[in-house]
């Protein structure tokens, strides 16, 4: 699905451009701008978007640690991904956990991530783990292609035609059941991250080191395999298109088919 020219996700930033309200293209803040840090090619900026964050566990974390730039050399395994991210997040602010103290970091896994409730292309994540990270970010850039493409989480102006008010459930929000936009959001980023996982598991595996690692990458996917299996089917069997959609969804579901089967491959030949 993901591209690694990037072209698919640049039709997504250029369809946002053409909506109006949450997620619109002109809710973005901008490409960096002369003297901010970046990532990605220089083409997402480093920011603090807003002086405090919406949940009071969580604060403004700093411009220039190294596991931001870690977090994009695990992305770089996947150059999908990598591009995938470059196109569409044009803001990335990082943020510290009260949960999550300094002292805890060297044993914490994975990232909390959000994307803003109405910028295009603004995303904010944790970084005490870069790996952990490194899937926030193809996360969160897989959500702003949607709303690109015109897919919100609980309505769709283009490819999704379910009823809004019918509900399915949710691979990843377990305890309620969602709009079939939500359902296709999160079974649809969560794909890209087990891509991603995937990717950085070869890699482990090359470098042969840490086996705490390997066990963090081996829970992850593991997680995602269980969780989005029955996801896919529920998209499989209840989604609605239009004609740009079904195009889209029936090459999402033959990606997301392979990605899976690949996820239970390894974990059949690698044992916990």
């Amino acid at each position: 699905m993901p591209d690694a020219a990037g072209e698919g996700a640049r039709i997504a930033r250029r369809l946002a451009r053409t909506r109006e309200g949450r997620w619109a293209g002109e809710s973005a803040l901008g490409p960096p701008r002369p003297g901010e840090p970046t990532l990605f090619d220089g083409a997402v900026a480093l920011r603090h978007a807003r002086p405090r964050c919406l949940l009071p566990r969580y604060t403004n974390g700093e411009l220039d640690h190294p596991n931001l730039a870690i977090a994009e050399a695990e992305v770089a395994r996947w150059p999908a991904g990598y591009a995938l991210v470059r196109e569409l997040i044009d803001t990335f602010n990082p943020i510290l956990d009260a949960e999550v103290p300094r002292e805890r970091w060297a044993e914490a896994r994975g990232s909390s991530s959000h994307f803003d409730k109405r910028r295009f292309g603004l995303v904010f994540a944790t970084y005490y783990d870069p790996r952990g990270l490194a899937q926030a970010f193809v996360h969160e850039a897989a959500h702003q292609k949607l709303f690109g493409l015109g897919v919100l989480v609980e309505r769709a102006d283009r490819i999704v035609v379910n009823d809004p008010e019918r509900l399915y459930p949710s691979p990843i929000v377990l305890d309620r059941p969602r709009p079939m936009t939500a359902v296709l959001h999160g079974e649809y980023s969560f794909i890209h991250v087990t891509e991603l996982l995937l990717r950085m598991i070869e890699a482990q595996a090359e470098r042969g080191d840490d086996p705490r690692e390997r066990l963090a990458l081996r829970t992850f996917l593991e997680r995602n395999v269980q969780r989005l299996t029955p996801g896919l089917e529920t998209i499989r069997e209840h989604i609605e298109t239009d004609a740009a959609g079904e195009r889209f969804v029936g090459a999402f579901v033959e990606w997301a088919e392979d990605v899976l089967r690949r996820g239970r491959e390894w974990l059949e030949r690698s044992p916990a």
